[in-house]
């Protein structure tokens, strides 16, 4: 799985290089674009199979009442996880900071679906905003990547479990691997990888 994703990461050209602000704040020199999945089916529909044999690996499935999503990118993973899973979705509106399509409440056991995690700030408000406002339980999420900015661990502080199908170390070994990366890229990650673990901000 792991290997066919990293295939779909470099021809799709999700994974790019270059300056970037990510929505955290913090810069990085380079940036994954999981909406390039819209472009062709076939690989979403791979993407969409790879997360829902996650949560069936780690049993999310049995308790999930209700799947939610960030509505600018969260139609993309959990529409088509919600028709797969015969599961209801709700999308949140970070901006509005509220539900904006479907509906929780407090008969809900959430399962947020996303693309990837960073810091963790935007799962962690969507999750304080369900349990809060929703009265919703939510304790887990399910992402394509996980870009080891420290978001993870921060989510576990919180109560929060999240599962990622890969972690960026492992998506840019394989694609060294697989000669879809240069040393330079690989550098690039692994550099930025170190500086979150220690703390210090680019």
């Amino acid at each position: 799985m792991k290997e066919e994703l990293a295939k779909i990461v470099a021809r799709l050209g999700i994974l790019s290089f270059g300056d970037y602000m990510l929505a955290s704040g913090l810069h990085t020199q380079y940036y994954l674009d999981f909406s390039l999945l819209a472009n062709n089916p076939r690989y979403l529909d791979r993407i969409v199979g790879f997360l829902i044999d996650k949560i069936v690996e780690k049993d999310l499935d049995k308790d999930t009442t209700k799947i939610v999503g960030i509505f600018n990118k969260g139609p993309l993973l959990v529409i088509p996880s919600s028709i797969k899973m015969g599961k209801p979705f709700a999308l949140f509106g970070k901006y509005e900071n509220k539900v904006v399509i479907g509906s929780v409440d407090s008969n809900d056991n959430a399962l947020i679906i996303d693309d990837l995690v960073s810091s963790g700030k935007t799962i962690s408000r969507i999750t304080r905003t369900l349990k809060n406002m929703y009265k919703c339980k939510v304790n887990k999420a399910v992402v394509i990547l996980d870009r080891e900015d420290g978001g993870v661990t921060r989510l576990k502080k919180m109560g929060i479990t999240v599962y990622p199908l890969i972690k960026m170390s492992e998506l840019i070994d394989l694609m060294y691997g697989l000669g879809m990366v240069g040393e330079e890229e690989k550098d690039i990650v692994y550099s930025e990888i170190k500086l979150r673990k220690t703390g210090r901000r680019q």
